[in-house]
């Protein structure tokens, strides 16, 4: 009857009368379990940074995004993620087909993406960049660098309007050229 009486005064007070589903951000716990010295701080864990250009906005960091932002064109918005994964963070092959899928497009072999891709460089040295269109659904269409850096890969992903994508590309490289330690 105790039970009883507790579980009924938990869902009298646990709902409210909007229909709308609240969502919380709750900061993940992190447990040191050794400590590294100075020496293996500044070489194995190296932090990098990038120029924004003046007219994108700071977007908000997710669980999974270091970085968003969103570029202003034509009365419309542009979205730029950054993530980081560490060692290959599942493969060129695996990530270019995940984002085709996300467009509606069949997936392609290693060997047909590396004749898609285009090698760039920054400061963090060289990267894959890749236009990723459906010609079909001209609505949204992908610019993607990724950036191998020591352990780890970064993934830099600008979601637009295959009109958006063809203006906001120089920006873009210009932008992923701008990485460095």
């Amino acid at each position: 009857m105790k039970i009883t009486y507790i579980l009924a005064l938990i869902l009298v007070f646990s709902c409210s009368e909007d229909r709308y589903i609240k969502h919380y951000i709750i900061p993940k716990l992190v447990i040191v379990d050794e400590v590294i010295s100075e020496s293996s701080t500044s070489k194995d864990m190296k932090t990098f940074n990038w120029d924004v250009p003046g007219n994108w906005i700071t977007g908000k960091k997710s669980s999974m995004r270091l970085a968003s932002y969103s570029i202003p064109y034509d009365e419309t918005m542009a979205d730029v993620s950054i993530t980081n994964f560490s060692g290959d963070g599942g493969g060129i092959e695996q990530n270019i087909n995940r984002w085709r899928k996300q467009l509606n497009l069949q997936p392609l072999s290693i060997e047909d993406i590396e004749n898609l891709i285009i090698n760039k460089s920054s400061n963090l040295g060289n990267y894959k960049f890749i236009r990723i269109i459906n010609s079909d659904n001209k609505n949204s269409a992908f610019l993607c660098s990724i950036m191998q850096v020591e352990n780890s890969t970064i993934f830099i992903k600008l979601n637009a309007t295959f009109t958006g994508v063809q203006k906001l590309e120089p920006q873009f490289l210009d932008f992923c050229s701008s990485f460095k330690y």
